[in-house]
């Protein structure tokens, strides 16, 4: 996995041309995305990942598909990345949250979508920006839903086309039309379809030991619809949350280092 801390200089310098990028390792935790698997965009994405960029990703969607998990079998997925796709009304032992928790401040990344806490995994949502006392519901809409991106060179939307359309239908939203409470969560998105006014959609907790994305929509949902832009910024979610530096920031950081170079042989 990369770290979340400074990237080397040294190491860029050293990458050997023409090596193949390591895969980023993904492992669901028990939810609607382990339960029916006819619904999600795994299969897809592990087979077809060179559809949308250079880095190989590996979703493990059975290892932790099972009750009572431990950290040590988080641990022996390798995963760089944790998934909680769809809990719903899934229920979690405290120890089981306690096992994730441990797994994402070693370092890890966290991506919950259409995530409503209901349960334990409340304790997870400051982890993806959200305040452990929200309490959301679900929707299904009937028109599109779309997204205003309000940080719209974020590496989440890297090869994107504007807009971006959704395919599938249902969103998490505020009990009661209530405030997004976040807790250290930057919204990166916001979500709004013809009738439903412009709210938070997509967001990021950046933290010194893990990245964290919450999507309020169930963008995994093939059988809802999940589109090739749904695919694209779940993949693009899965190389930010894991710490993988965009293609583009290695290219500036090499000039800059090159720029660097460059004046010391002045010298």
């Amino acid at each position: 996995m990369v770290g979340f801390g400074l990237i080397s200089l040294t190491g860029l310098l050293c990458v050997p041309a023409g090596v193949a990028a390591a895969p980023v390792k993904a492992a669901v935790i028990r939810s609607q995305g382990t339960q029916f698997l006819g619904m999600t965009i795994w299969p897809e994405l592990n087979a077809g990942w060179a559809d949308f960029g250079d880095v190989p990703v590996e979703i493990d969607y059975t290892s932790l598909a099972g009750n009572n998990l431990t950290f040590a079998q988080i641990a022996a997925t390798g995963a760089d990345v944790l998934i909680l796709s769809c809990p719903g009304f899934l229920t979690y032992r405290e120890a089981e949250i306690d096992a994730m928790i441990d797994y994402v401040e070693a370092g890890h990344g966290l991506i919950i979508t259409y995530g409503s806490f209901l349960s334990e995994d409340r304790r997870l949502a400051p982890f993806v920006g959200l305040s452990e006392s929200i309490v959301l519901g679900t929707a299904t809409v009937t028109d599109p839903i779309q997204f205003d991106l309000v940080i719209p060179d974020h590496p989440v939307f890297g090869g994107l086309t504007d807009p971006y359309v959704s395919g599938v239908s249902t969103r998490a939203r505020p009990w009661a039309g209530g405030p997004w409470e976040l807790d250290g969560g930057t919204v990166i998105a916001d979500l709004f379809t013809e009738v439903i006014p412009a709210g938070p959609g997509i967001i990021v907790r950046e933290a010194s030991t893990h990245r964290g994305l919450y999507f309020s929509h169930y963008i995994e949902n093939k059988s809802d619809g999940s589109n090739e832009q749904d695919m694209q910024v779940f993949y693009n979610g899965l190389l930010w949350s894991a710490g993988v530096p965009e293609p583009a920031t290695g290219m500036l950081l090499l000039a800059a280092i090159a720029g660097v170079l460059s004046k010391r042989r002045r010298r």
